[in-house]
C-alpha cells in the first residue's frame, strides 16, 4: 500500500544539500528578524516626529486664541468708536467756547454800567460827607458808605479784569479749535479705517492659520493611520520568521529520524523536502504580497509629506518675513495711529485745561457778583437809615436826606445791573457745565487703549512667529527623518530574494506531494511537526503530505474549536 501511495517516484527526486538550505533559511530568518525589528523602530521614530509636529501645531494655534483675538478686536472697535466721537466732542466744545465768548461780550456793558454806577455812588457819598461834616449824627455815615462803595468797586474791577482775560483767552482757543477739527478730519478717518481693518485682519489671520493647522493635522493623522496600518501589516515578518523556524525544525526532525528503516528514511526525506519546499514557496508568495502592500503604503507617504510642506508654506504667508506678516503690519499701523492719537489727545487735554479754567473763572465771577449784591444791600439800608435820621434832625438834615435818597436810587440801579449780570453768568455757567461734561467723557486715554491692543498683538505675533519657526523646523525634521526611515521599510527587495533562493534550492522537490499519511512511523513524525505550527496555511500544506486525519487528531480533545478560532484570527491577520 505504501508503494501505491507514492505519487512521485523517488528516482526522479534530486538530492539538494539540506545544509545549504538550512543555512539560507537561517540567513532569511535572521535578516527578517533584524529588518522588521529595525522597521518597527523606524515607524515608532516617525510617529515620535509626527507627534512633535502635532505638538508644535497645537502651540501655534493657541498663539492667537479666540478670546485674545476677540478682546483685541473689541478694544480696537471701542478705540475706533471713541475716535469717531472726538470730532463731535470737539464740535461741542467749540460751541461752548463760542457761547462763553458771546456771554462774556454781553457782560462787559453791564459791568461797565456797574462801574459807572459805583462812581456816581462814590460822588454822592463824598457829597454826603461834606454836607454832614458839622452834624454829629452823620459823622460816621459817609465813611461807612465810602468803605462799602470801595469794596464794591474792588469786586467790580476784578470782574472786569477776569472778563477781559476770559475773552482774550477764548479767541485763540476758538481759532485753535478750528485747526483741531481740520486735524481730526485729516487723520481720524484713516486711523479708524486702519483699526477696523485691523480687527478684520486679526479674525482672518486666526481663521486662516487655524484652517491650515487643521489641514496639516489631518494629513499628519492620515500618515499616523497609515503607519499604524503598516505596523499591523508588518506582522508578516513575524509570521514569515515563524514559518522559517518551523521549516528548520522539520529538517532537524528529519535528521533525528536516522533510526528509521532505509525505505522509510528515504520516503520521509522526500516528504519533508516537499513539505519544506511548499512551505517556503507559500511563505515567499505571502511575504512578497504583504510587503508589496507595505511598500505601496510607504510610497504614498511622500505625497502626504509634500502636502504638509505646501501647507506649511501657506502658514508662512508665502514666505513673508516676520515683519511683513499681517499681525506685524497691524502692529505697525497701531504704532503710527498712536502717534496721531497722542497729538489729538494733547490738543484735547489743552482744550480741557482751558475748559476747566473757564469754569473756574465763571464760578469766581458768580461769587464776585454776589459780593456786589451784598454791597448794594448794605448801601441801600445805610441810606434808608440816614433818611430816617434826617427826619428827626429837622432842617439840618434836609441836605443829607437828599443825598441819601440819591444813594438809594443809584443803589437800585446797581442791583438792576447785578441781576442782568447774574442772568448772563447763568449762560456762562451752563456753557462751562457742558465743557466739564465733555471733558469727563474722556476718562480713558485712547493712547493707552491702543498701546494695550498693540502689546496684545505684538505678544501674539511673537508667539506665532516662534510657533511658525518651530513648525518649520519640526516639519522639515519630520520630512527629512521620515524619508530617511522610509528606506528602512522596503522589506521586499533583499528579503524576498533570500526566500526566493531558498525556494530555488528546494525546487527539485516541486513534483506532486508524496502522501505518507498512511505509514504509521511517518505519521508519528508528522504529528511532531504538526505541533510546531501556529497558522492554518501551514496545517493545510502539512495535510497534503501527512494527511488531513493527522491534522485533525493532532488537536487536543475539546480544543478543536479554540484552535480553529486561532487559525481564523491568524488568517485574518496574515
Amino acid at each position: 500500500m505504501a508503494a501505491t501511495a507514492l505519487r512521485t517516484p523517488m528516482a526522479n527526486l534530486p538530492d539538494p544539500d539540506l545544509t545549504s538550505v538550512v543555512r539560507l533559511l537561517e540567513t532569511a530568518r535572521g535578516s527578517i528578524e533584524e529588518r522588521f525589528l529595525d522597521g518597527g523602530n523606524a515607524i515608532l521614530a516617525i510617529l515620535d516626529v509626527l507627534n512633535g509636529l502635532v505638538g508644535s501645531l497645537d502651540e501655534l494655534t493657541t498663539s492667537l486664541d479666540a478670546d485674545t483675538a476677540q478682546q483685541t478686536t473689541a478694544e480696537l472697535e471701542k478705540t475706533g468708536k471713541r475716535l469717531t466721537e472726538l470730532t463731535d466732542v470737539e464740535l461741542g466744545r467749540q460751541d461752548s467756547f463760542r457761547s462763553i465768548l458771546a456771554a462774556q461780550q454781553a457782560l462787559r456793558p453791564q459791568v461797565a454800567q456797574m462801574q459807572e454806577t459805583l462812581r456816581y455812588l462814590r460822588t454822592f457819598a463824598v457829597t454826603a460827607k461834606i454836607t454832614g461834616a458839622g452834624i454829629p449824627e452823620f459823622a460816621g455815615f459817609a465813611e461807612e458808605i465810602l468803605q462799602r462803595i470801595g469794596d464794591g468797586r474792588v469786586q467790580v474791577d476784578d470782574l472786569s479784569c477776569k472778563l477781559g482775560k476770559l475773552g482774550a483767552g477764548l479767541a485763540p482757543v476758538i481759532e485753535r479749535g478750528e485747526a483741531i477739527l481740520v486735524t481730526y478730519q485729516n487723520s481720524i478717518p484713516a486711523i479708524i479705517s486702519n483699526l477696523s481693518e485691523g480687527g478684520e485682519k486679526i479674525a482672518h489671520h486666526r481663521s486662516l492659520h487655524a484652517a491650515h493647522a487643521a489641514s496639516v493635522k489631518a494629513v499628519t493623522a492620515r500618515i499616523q493611520a497609515k503607519l499604524g496600518a503598516t505596523l499591523s501589516a508588518m506582522q508578516i515578518g513575524d509570521a514569515t520568521r515563524q514559518r522559517i523556524e518551523h521549516c528548520q525544525s522539520a529538517i532537524a526532525i528529519l535528521e533525528e529520524a536516522s533510526y528509521l528503516p532505509e525505505d522509510d528514511r528515504q520516503l520521509l526525506d522526500a516528504a519533508i523536502r516537499q513539505l519544506v519546499y511548499l512551505q517556503i514557496e507559500q511563505t515567499s508568495a505571502d511575504f512578497a504580497r504583504e510587503t508589496r502592500k507595505i511598500v505601496e503604503t510607504v510610497a504614498s507617504f511622500r505625497s502626504d509629506l509634500q502636502e504638509i510642506a505646501s501647507l506649511r508654506g501657506l502658514m508662512n504667508e508665502g514666505g513673508e518675513t516676520d515683519d511683513a506678516t499681517p499681525l506685524r503690519l497691524l502692529e505697525q499701523a497701531i504704532s503710527e495711529a498712536r502717534a496721531a492719537v497722542r497729538e489729538v489727545e494733547a490738543v484735547a487735554q489743552e482744550a480741557a485745561q482751558i475748559s476747566r479754567g473757564t469754569a473756574e473763572t465763571v464760578a469766581e465771577l458768580t461769587h464776585g457778583i454776589g459780593v456786589v449784591q451784598m454791597v448794594r444791600t448794605d448801601i441801600h439800608y445805610m441810606a434808608l437809615n440816614t433818611n430816617l435820621r434826617c427826619s428827626r434832625v429837622g432842617e439840618d438834615g434836609k441836605a443829607i436826606n437828599v443825598v441819601a435818597a440819591e444813594l438809594r436810587n443809584f443803589a437800585a440801579q446797581l442791583d438792576e445791573s447785578a441781576e442782568k449780570i447774574l442772568g448772563a453768568l447763568q449762560s456762562l455757567e451752563a456753557a462751562a457745565t457742558t465743557l466739564r461734561a465733555s471733558d469727563a467723557d474722556a476718562d480713558t486715554s485712547l493712547d493707552s487703549r491702543l498701546e494695550a491692543a498693540r502689546a496684545a498683538i505684538s505678544h501674539a505675533a511673537e508667539k506665532m512667529a516662534a510657533g511658525l519657526r518651530r513648525l518649520t523646523q519640526d516639519s522639515a525634521t519630520a520630512e527629512e527623518q521620515t524619508m530617511t526611515h522610509l528606506g528602512r521599510l522596503d522589506f521586499d527587495g533583499a528579503l524576498g530574494n533570500i526566500l526566493h533562493s531558498c525556494a530555488e534550492q528546494m525546487s527539485g522537490a516541486s513534483a506532486g506531494p508524496i502522501f505518507v499519511g498512511d505509514r504509521e512511523p511517518l505519521r508519528e513524525i508528522g504529528n511532531r511537526i504538526l505541533k510546531l505550527y501556529t497558522m492554518a496555511p501551514e496545517r493545510e500544506l502539512h495535510a497534503q503530505i501527512f494527511g488531513a486525519s493527522v491534522a485533525q487528531t493532532s488537536a487536543p480533545p475539546g480544543n478543536a474549536s479554540g484552535v480553529q478560532d486561532d487559525d481564523d484570527l491568524l488568517d485574518a491577520l496574515f
